[in-house]
């Protein structure tokens, strides 16, 4: 992760030690980011599938009407949005009350059900197998980016959390390409098999025991532990990941920040109530404020259209003058390989270099573009009227803004508001907060989702200049409402939002002094601090120390 050359990290991370950047910390990042693995195989898995003869014959497709089995589409794609936001709202008691890891595992186990019941060609068992994947996506959805977070070197702690992100999108564009595989095996029309689809639904399945497997053995966040008065066990936690003693600066440095915040919030309100965690969020102006910035973060994340081109590209490319199934899902796998290689260059070099802001804004006007063109494109072209096997000129344009759109799409709205919401909130309220982050994203989801194949059938191309307004209007927003957070310190977030969300385009770079919380550079030069716990680097031994 570190190094002398490092691509993944913020140009800070050349003061921090080596020693940081460790294999713990490999093993926590990548046993954490196996989740994503979840979202991106159910989500990618499921629109080609659709497409198949041998899953439209095993859930009755040839005995619906074009608007039924539009239904019936939106119902089986969106069945895993509706678990999602439930499974959003679920995480956070569960990961406040028992702690991130039991929370991350018992998830774990919980999608590995739902995979299985989605093996069966029964059609309320299969909905409810999406369903139950879709608690686990949805609680993950939420853990793993505060999970990362709060494991994460401040340096580094941006490309950490996207990971997660990167996770998603490889293993979309694999089960694009496992699709378009499975779609060139022989069909007996005769004997219906249901190999295809069982095969490509299945492979999902390696990477959630793959999960269960590391996480048992991960430790648990040191910043959860401290907020909830286990300091001893959280600075033994957190010096066994940094590999650092107790006493070392740096070390110092990051749990007195944390000890800093706790102990302020506890000043205010004492106690990790649901009621008094709601007073928190809603009756602070800073809290409310971050609050409000993530939510709309994510709102208008699912405003850009993503989940209908996810769900549904094979179609949508058929709009654009994609002639045949097997066809559409190639074209639907380049789609996948281009948002996979555009994640990876934001992951491995902008994020934490150029930051999360520009790249947003960047990102966000290419999909809003693309989305206008498409839609003008089917309003004024009508390809669905072109004759022969060939794509006219106007649809080939179209198709490179599909890849365009994947490509705004990795730098920007795919990452940021997962990692913006990991890093904003303090430990206290941060499960909760995110949860309902993760409640909206997936609600919205849902009803993007289930309303897609109705949308494209009778609103054609309004449905893509609908979702390139929204865009648009994102763009103008986030301009004036997202600071940069590159190079902040989680801590350091109390002073960034004790000023109006309106005019944080005025404060949106942050000074070398306010990456870190206020006061805290001058307490640990001073030597006025507060460990509570010394570990011996050579035996491991915690001797408890009076607080001062």
């Amino acid at each position: 992760m570190g190094g002398s050359a490092s691509l993944w990290a913020t140009p800070d991370y050349k003061s921090d030690p080596r020693e940081i950047f460790n294999r713990k910390l490999c093993f926590v990042v990548f046993g954490a980011m196996l989740a994503g693995c979840f979202y991106g195989f159910d989500t990618g898995n499921i629109g080609g599938v659709l497409t198949l003869p041998a899953f439209k014959h095993a859930f009755g497709f040839q005995h619906l009407t074009a608007d039924e089995a539009d239904g019936r589409k939106g119902d089986i794609a969106a069945m895993l949005a509706a678990g999602g936001s439930v499974g959003a709202l679920l995480a956070a008691p569960v990961a406040d009350f028992f702690g991130r890891k039991v929370a991350l595992l018992t998830y774990g186990f919980v999608f590995l059900a739902g995979a299985v019941m989605q093996e069966f060609p029964n059609l309320p068992l299969f909905l409810a197998g999406r369903f139950i994947a879709g608690l686990a996506v949805g609680a993950t959805s939420t853990l793993t980016p505060t999970f990362l977070s709060e494991w994460a070197p401040k340096s580094i702690r941006g490309s950490c959390t996207a990971l997660y992100n990167t996770a998603i999108i490889t293993c979309l564009a694999l089960a694009f390409w496992i699709n378009y595989g499975v779609s060139r095996w022989p069909y007996d029309k005769e004997k219906h098999s249901n190999k295809q689809w069982q095969f490509s639904l299945g492979v999902q399945m390696i990477p959630g025991f793959l999960f269960v497997s590391m996480i048992a053995f991960a430790p648990e966040s040191a910043r959860y532990l401290i907020s909830h008065n286990k300091r001893e066990t959280g600075m033994k936690n957190l010096c066994a990941v940094r590999k650092l003693n107790h006493d070392h600066p740096y070390l110092a440095t990051e749990y007195q920040e944390i000890c800093a915040q706790v102990d302020a919030e506890q000043e205010i309100k004492a106690g990790h109530s649901f009621l008094q965690i709601l007073k928190d969020i809603f009756l602070n102006a800073s809290n409310r404020r971050r609050f409000t910035l993530a939510v709309l973060l994510f709102l208008f994340h699912k405003l850009t259209g993503t989940d209908s081109i996810n769900y549904f590209a094979p179609e949508i490319f058929q709009m654009i003058g994609v002639k045949g199934n097997s066809t559409s899902l190639l074209t639907t796998g380049v789609y996948g390989l281009v948002k996979l290689g555009a994640t990876l260059i934001y992951v491995g070099v902008i994020i934490d270099r150029v930051g999360r802001r520009v790249p947003l804004l960047i990102g966000a006007t290419i999909q809003a573009t693309a989305m206008m063109y498409i839609g003008l494109y089917i309003r004024f072209d009508n390809p669905a009227s072109h004759e022969g096997n060939g794509v006219a000129a106007g649809g080939i344009v179209g198709i490179v803004w599909v890849y365009m759109y994947a490509v705004g799409w990795s730098i920007g709205h795919s990452v940021a508001p997962y990692v913006v919401a990991a890093e904003i909130f303090p430990s206290r309220i941060r499960s909760t907060c995110i949860g309902f982050c993760l409640f909206v994203n997936w609600i919205v989801d849902y009803g993007i989702t289930k309303a897609t194949p109705q949308m494209m059938t009778h609103m054609g191309y309004g449905t893509f200049v609908f979702f390139g307004i929204c865009t648009y209007v994102g763009v103008i927003w986030i301009f004036f409402c997202l600071p940069e957070l590159k190079g902040r310190s989680i801590e350091s977030m109390d002073d960034l939002f004790d000023k109006s969300l309106w005019t944080m385009w005025k404060h949106a770079y942050p000074t070398e002094e306010e990456k870190t919380r206020h006061g805290i550079i001058e307490q640990v030069k001073g030597g006025d601090v507060e460990t509570g716990v010394q570990v011996d680097s050579k035996h491991g031994d915690t001797v408890h120390i009076e607080n001062r």
